[in-house]
């Protein structure tokens, strides 16, 4: 996206303001102002649901009558472009979901340290996503499987599919005989124009590969990202082979809605989409609002195996942290540690509290989780580096991603050959920034 493109610059710019952004004066309890009135405490977020439909209004209520404040959420539907924009200056916010587009090295540029990783480990599940040099900066809001396919039980159950698919040939069968034997019922939406939906195929990899290192396992080992067999390689290859066959994709990508795929998945309209388990709850919700069995939505992990086991990870939704220019700090941390520990919302959108030993939900039972080791100190940073300064952007979809070229390709059914190109100049890129990096 434009707005990550030029985020580094936009990134340094903020470095040179030396004075505190504009925010709500506090005194020095970090709750009420110097003429005694109650604070306001501003927290950005991309749940726009929740937001304009009262939840978060609502749950939050209790946290400030607790401690004598106001909670004002803005919400973003464009969420990583527009407050990678406004981190252009040192006004974004008190309290804000901390972008992916940030480099782990830079966060403490813009983001005050929660806590260590040493103690924070000790409470937190996946604290290391917004980790360096042992400060954590951001707490995970929920955990959810990384990614998956939602996919309607209905739809399945009409095209004759009694089995889970665990392989991508296996899946792609499956969306033939949805495409055979349902009619109207497009067998994979996905959701193209929004464009961020994309970058929900990168949550696949992790699973893909069964292996809880698989980042830092491809810096020891010296590897390219794509690699027939790899895991980028089976994830992608099946995107691109289901892209490919006009039959099993809408019409028209370029006209996409992602609102409505919700309500269509819902009614048995589309057969699946690709999401991470945190749209489950999202369409299930669709469902009772259109009188629809929620029941009938269900979710499977990544349809490939490893030593004929299926994995799937188990990783941070976004980390909220503390904008290091606020002047209530103290209050804003307090208010992290709530929303991700205490308000139930992960629980009530059928995630995962970050909080260890927290539930899981039902649809998560029977199958293999795993969560990433915490990556060696020597390695901290390092992939997420690389991924930046080669402009690859595993998690990106501006225009000039591979997952954009690759999603264009197959919609111009280009073949095999325009495959291997888009990977070989990936290839490239990596090998390229990681010497230069690691210095090999």
């Amino acid at each position: 996206m434009k707005a990550k493109r030029v985020l580094a610059l936009s990134l340094a710019l903020a470095l040179t303001f030396s004075v505190a952004g504009v925010m709500t004066g506090c005194g020095k309890d970090g709750k009420t102002g110097k003429d005694g009135k109650k604070v306001t405490l501003e927290v950005l977020t991309q749940r726009t649901d929740l937001d304009q439909n009262g939840t978060l209004a609502k749950v939050t209520k209790a946290f400030e009558d607790a401690n004598n404040c106001t909670v004002k959420y803005i919400s973003y539907t464009n969420y990583a472009d527009d407050v990678s924009t406004r981190m252009g200056t040192n006004d974004f916010g008190d309290v804000l979901m901390i972008p992916d587009s940030v480099k782990l090295e830079e966060l403490s540029n813009f983001f005050e340290p929660l806590d260590t990783y040493t103690n924070a480990s000790t409470k937190w599940d996946c604290v290391d996503s917004k980790m360096y040099e042992d400060q954590v900066y951001g707490y995970p809001t929920a955990l959810n499987i990384a990614g998956g396919i939602v996919y309607n039980k209905t739809v399945f159950e009409n095209a004759g599919i009694t089995k889970m698919p665990t392989t991508p040939d296996e899946f792609i069968a499956d969306l033939k005989l949805i495409a055979e034997k349902c009619e109207g019922v497009i067998p994979l939406y996905t959701n193209f124009a929004a464009a961020w939906p994309l970058a929900q195929w990168q949550g696949l990899v992790c699973s893909a590969s069964g292996d809880s290192s698989y980042e830092t396992n491809i810096l020891k080992d010296k590897s390219t990202l794509f690699e027939e067999g790899n895991a980028y390689y089976t994830v992608y290859k099946m995107m691109y082979d289901v892209l490919s066959d006009k039959t099993l994709r809408e019409p028209d990508p370029s006209s996409t809605d992602w609102d409505g795929s919700k309500v269509a998945l819902a009614k048995g309209q589309i057969g699946t989409l690709v999401l991470g388990s945190w749209g489950v709850a999202q369409i299930r919700e669709e469902a009772v609002k259109n009188n629809l069995d929620p029941d009938t939505i269900g979710y499977m992990v990544m349809p490939s195996n490893v030593d004929g086991k299926q994995y799937a990870q188990i990783s941070a939704d976004y980390c909220m942290g503390v904008n290091k220019n606020s002047t209530q700090k103290e209050l804003a941390k307090k208010f992290v540690e709530w929303y991700c520990a205490d308000s139930g919302i992960a629980t009530s959108e059928m995630a995962i509290c970050a909080v260890k030993g927290s539930e899981k939900p039902a649809f998560m039972e029977g199958v293999n989780t795993f969560i990433n080791e915490a990556t060696p100190e020597e390695y901290q940073g390092v992939f997420n580096k690389i991924d930046k300064e080669s402009e690859i952007g595993t998690w990106d979809t501006d225009v000039a991603n591979f997952k954009i070229k690759m999603c264009e390709a197959a919609f111009a059914n280009k073949g095999e050959s325009e495959f291997e190109s888009i990977i070989k100049d990936v290839n490239t890129k990596w090998e390229a920034s990681r010497k230069e990096i690691m210095g090999e």
